[in-house]
């Protein structure tokens, strides 16, 4: 009797002391967002989500219609607006609380098919990620689509495991996460790719109640579609991609693992590249049979960045962000592979993997050179404090009016270059060298110094400032973050506004 009763007595004690570990690793990112990153400066992104997100409902759907993403987040960070404080802090706590759920419920996954230990490191992984941590402090649907994916695997994962019950979660999170990002059709994809290649593993039934989930699917998802299609503006308003490369790819894979980091340490990690695939090769060799559900989180990893990057070549949307969903399954698949070691040599490789994780999440938060930052509150209150009513701010591209009008409260006159008004109907307008000429003239006209802003090169950022230094004399530059610079020109000496107060003094 007393042996009965520590056995039961043993598994509780496992349980509570998994449930604090857990939630003191959900701490972690909470605690991160509170001392460094919740008071950054607004970036483009987000500046855009918060204009849109001050609309109506309604106007949200057409706003967001005419973008390049899908409504569920929009219209949630809405009401969260109305009903929380309505400040960027808050509006990034929304995606905080997403990615904080997200880390327990990657333990459970992982737990599920590795085992406590595999899942409390690879929650340990996503908890102190870089990239996760930036994105986990960013007003955009990045962490609810990435946590709707880790819930959709869950549910297939125990579909696969014969569990009758996870069907409902399972249409559920296939439902909402199609409204959270269009690339959740590549997860669904991958599921698709591995249910045909290993049917057996799946219960008797599971192809028919697979083909009802995507009939839910796609007729829930078609008035969406059709409302995209009839706007015909989708993607206007987003910057020009580029078409990837090799480069692109390990890079992407490297930021993944180390977060966001200048180039001579992205070239450093890039060239430990050879050196990472024949160590891969080896423990693979090493393993005589890969698990199934490894099998499966491999396949949803190659799978979903190589038909991205083959996509790009057609139509480019490679962009590390978009393919975010598929890092919980990168960590799941770290922590699977030392589970192939000796006990001693996997604590040392878990343990320097947990240390250059943390070394890389400090660089990215300190150092002010960091790709992703961009500091548009400190241009914006530059511009308050140095600009005059005489003067003219012009931005280029045309879609950072988004920040910058959010923290500028000055009287200097804002354009953008080409010209575009962001409240009209109807996209930016294309940017010609020939149209220079007859454009900036338009802009320039009335006033004394031009504050030039350029961020976010679209192909025309060296044009536009080669004509302000041929055309105009500069008098000052400014760096605020990494691509966004500020060149500041005398355009003219007498302005109708100078004459007054000249004529003024004079008397």
């Amino acid at each position: 009797m007393e042996k009965s009763i520590a056995s039961t007595a043993f598994p509780i004690q496992r349980t509570q002391s998994a449930t604090l570990r857990v939630a003191l690793l959900t701490c972690i990112p909470l605690l991160l967002s509170i001392v460094f990153f919740s008071g950054q400066s607004l970036r483009l992104d987000e500046a855009q989500s918060l204009w849109q997100t001050s609309r109506s409902a309604t106007d949200i759907l057409t706003l967001v219609a005419q973008d390049v993403h899908v409504p569920l987040y929009h219209e949630l960070l809405h009401y969260w607006r109305l009903f929380t404080v309505d400040s960027v802090e808050f509006a990034r706590l929304l995606s905080l609380l997403f990615y904080l759920a997200s880390v327990p419920l990657l333990y459970r996954l992982g737990a599920m098919v590795y085992g406590a230990r595999a899942g409390f490191f690879a929650a340990t992984l996503f908890a102190i990620s870089p990239f996760m941590n930036w994105y986990g402090n960013e007003i955009r649907m990045y962490t609810l689509f990435t946590m709707l994916v880790i819930l959709n695997q869950y549910f297939y994962i125990k579909i696969m495991h014969k569990e009758n019950s996870a069907w409902l979660g399972y249409i559920t999170t296939a439902l909402l996460g199609v409204f959270s990002h269009y690339f959740f059709f590549i997860n669904l994809f991958a599921q698709m790719v591995f249910f045909f290649w290993r049917r057996k593993l799946f219960p008797p039934g599971a192809f028919v109640k697979f083909c009802f989930t995507a009939t839910v699917v796609v007729l829930s998802f078609l008035p969406w579609a059709v409302y995209v299609w009839y706007q015909g503006q989708a993607g206007f308003a987003e910057p020009v991609l580029p078409i990837p490369d090799t480069t692109n790819l390990f890079s992407t894979l490297a930021q993944f693992l180390f977060g966001f980091q200048t180039d001579h340490i992205n070239t450093f990690f890039l060239s430990l590249w050879p050196i990472t695939l024949i160590f891969l090769f080896l423990t693979l060799r090493h393993s005589v049979r890969l698990a199934p559900e490894t099998e499966y989180f491999l396949l949803t990893v190659v799978s979903s960045v190589c038909l991205v990057f083959f996509i790009s070549f057609i139509t480019p949307v490679f962009v590390s962000r978009y393919l975010i969903f598929t890092v919980p399954a990168l960590y799941l698949l770290l922590a699977s592979l030392l589970n192939n070691y000796p006990p001693r040599l996997a604590v040392i490789l878990r343990a320097g993997m947990v240390m250059l994780m943390l070394l890389m999440l400090g660089i990215e938060i300190v150092n002010p050179t960091t790709p992703v930052k961009e500091d548009y509150r400190a241009a914006a209150q530059y511009f308050t404090s140095h600009s005059t009513p005489q003067d003219v701010i012009v931005l280029s591209a045309p879609f950072t009016v988004y920040p910058v009008e959010y923290y500028y409260r000055g009287a200097t006159p804002v354009e953008t270059l080409p010209q575009w008004d962001q409240y009209a109907h109807g996209a930016i307008p294309v940017f010609t060298e020939e149209t220079l000429p007859s454009e900036v003239p338009k802009i320039t006209e009335s006033h004394q110094n031009v504050y030039l802003l350029l961020s976010y090169n679209q192909g025309y950022e060296d044009k536009v400032k080669e004509y302000f230094d041929s055309h105009f004399a500069q008098i000052e530059s400014r760096q605020f973050s990494e691509a966004l610079n500020l060149y500041v020109y005398r355009i003219r000496y007498d302005t109708p506004n100078s004459q007054a107060v000249s004529a003024i003094n004079e008397r």
